[in-house]
């Protein structure tokens, strides 16, 4: 899948691309796109990246209809973004964990038998993935000569 080369990331490319992914429903591509700016990553943004992820791998199994594998990753997912500003990389934390709960609170509304693991993936979701929360920019942290 991800391409193990000795060149440096182009993180401002990567992470735009990412962001176009995942704003245009193509969550797993955008997993990946930002997996390729978290390997290198350390410090809070290690966390925040991997955060990001498991927001758009969230999607992804409401897509799959995976509410089991859904519940699991929002749970990590929160303690990712714990400790960090409440606008970091330009992205404004608390909003989008607010509408990403929002939106997935019909799924984990579901009755307990639906997150078995025998349940399985494919199931009918009670969400309209069209309205999956979109993530926008309050600044582009890239553009360079700003803070």
């Amino acid at each position: 899948m991800s391409h193990h080369s000795s060149e440096p990331v182009d993180e401002p490319a990567c992470f735009h691309h990412g962001l176009h992914l995942y704003n245009t429903g193509e969550w797993f591509e955008a997993h990946e796109a930002w997996e390729d700016i978290w390997r290198p990553a350390s410090g809070q943004w290690k966390a925040f990246y991997q955060g990001l992820i498991q927001v758009a791998v969230v999607i992804e199994h409401i897509r799959r209809g995976n509410p089991r594998g859904m519940r699991s990753v929002y749970e990590t997912c929160l303690t990712k973004f714990e400790g960090l500003p409440p606008v970091f990389m330009g992205i404004h934390i608390p909003r989008l964990l607010e509408s990403l709960a929002a939106f997935i609170a019909p799924v984990l509304a579901l009755p307990a038998e639906r997150f078995a693991a025998e349940a399985g993936r494919g199931q009918t979701m009670p969400v309209d993935l069209a309205k999956a929360p979109r993530i926008e920019l309050e600044y582009d942290p890239f553009a360079t000569g700003e803070e």
